[in-house]
C-alpha cells in the first residue's frame, strides 16, 4: 500500500501539472471506488485546481468550492495521460522490484477516474484491486475537519510534536507495531516505514508499549519523521504496484534497512534479518540490534 512517502510523491509529481488547470470532462470505470453520487461530478466542471495537499495517505486535490480527496489503496496509481505522446503498448516489468511500470498508458478495465483538463491532457486513476476510493468534499473547513477528525498527528508539520506523542503512548498495551499502524495515532505511517523506524528507534516490533522507557518512546518520535522523509527523498518505495505520477518506480527500496529483507544480513551487525506476523502483517526486524 502506498504510505506517506508515496503519496506526498506523487502531489510533488502531479502539482505543477495541475495547479491552474480547468476540469473539463469526465469519465468513470467502477462505481465500487467512489464514495458519493456520481451525478456530483458534474459540480466539477468549470472549476479550477488551486493546489494539491496531502493528509496522512490521502490526496487532496483542492478547487475552489470542492476537494477531491484520494486514497490509492493497495494498488491505486495516479498518472497524466498527454494526447501528444505515444502509450505505451504494454505493461514493463521491472524484475528487481515486481513493480509494473506504466508509464503513460491507454485506459483500461483497470482505469476508474479519468478527468479531462482543459490544456488536453487527462487525469487518471488506476487501481487494480479496487481498493482505493474517491470521496468528494465541499471547500468548507468544518467538513474537512469532520472527514479526517479520525486522523492523528501529521509527522511532517507542526502538529507533530513530543508530548502528545507520550501521552497517546501512555498505559497502551499493545505492541508497539501495531500501534504504529494505527491512523490515529500517527497519520502516513505503514508496514514499510513502521519496520523502518523501530529499527532506527533499535525497538523490537512486538513490545508492548506500555514496556518502553522514556528514553526509546522520544527516539521513536525523532526517527519516524527521519524515515518518512528519506522515502520522499528517493521518490517512494516500489516494491509492486507503486509508481510515482510519470509512472516511474521509486528508488528507497535499495535503501530499506529491515523491510523485506527477511534471511538477509543485517547492514550494522550481519545478523540475519527476521519476519514475524503482528496483527496480521509481515513485521522484519533484526534480532541483535532490536532485542526486546
Amino acid at each position: 500500500m502506498p504510505e506517506l512517502p508515496e503519496v506526498e510523491t506523487i502531489r510533488r509529481g502531479l502539482e505543477p501539472h495541475l495547479r491552474g488547470r480547468t476540469f473539463t470532462a469526465f469519465e468513470t470505470g467502477d462505481l465500487k471506488v467512489f464514495q458519493f453520487d456520481l451525478l456530483e461530478l458534474c459540480r466539477l466542471e468549470g472549476q479550477t485546481v488551486t493546489s494539491l495537499g496531502r493528509r496522512g495517505k490521502y490526496l487532496l486535490v483542492v478547487m475552489k468550492r470542492e476537494i477531491l480527496v484520494i486514497h490509492l489503496g493497495m494498488t491505486g496509481q495516479l498518472t497524466l495521460r498527454d494526447p501528444g505522446s505515444a502509450d505505451s503498448s504494454r505493461f514493463l516489468r521491472q524484475e528487481t522490484t515486481g513493480l509494473q511500470r506504466i508509464r503513460q498508458h491507454a485506459p483500461d478495465k483497470h482505469t476508474h477516474l479519468q478527468i479531462l483538463l482543459d490544456d488536453g491532457r487527462t487525469l487518471m486513476f488506476r487501481d487494480v484491486r479496487k481498493f482505493g476510493k474517491v470521496h468528494l468534499l465541499k471547500n468548507d473547513g468544518a467538513a474537512v475537519a469532520a472527514f479526517f477528525a479520525h486522523m492523528g498527528m501529521e509527522p511532517l508539520d507542526d502538529s507533530y510534536q513530543l508530548q502528545p506523542f507520550l501521552k497517546y503512548l501512555k498505559n497502551r498495551k499493545q505492541r508497539v507495531k501495531s500501534l504504529l499502524l494505527d491512523q490515529r495515532f500517527v497519520a502516513g505511517v505503514g508496514n514499510i516505514y513502521a519496520d523502518e523506524a523501530l529499527f532506527e528507534a533499535s525497538i523490537h516490533p512486538a513490545t508492548r508499549v506500555r514496556y518502553l522507557r522514556r528514553y526509546q518512546k522520544e527516539r521513536l518520535f525523532e526517527v519516524i519523521p527521519v524515515v518518512l522523509r528519506k522515502g520522499i527523498e528517493f521518490g517512494g518505495t516500489s516494491l509492486r504496484d507503486y509508481v510515482n505520477s510519470d509512472g516511474e518506480s521509486g528508488s528507497h527500496q535499495q535503501n530499506l534497512q529491515v523491510y523485506g529483507r527477511e534471511g538477509q544480513p543485517c547492514y550494522h551487525c550481519g545478523q540475519p534479518i527476521q519476519r514475524i506476523v503482528i496483527s496480521q502483517r509481515s513485521s522484519h526486524y533484526c534480532p541483535c540490534c532490536q532485542t526486546r
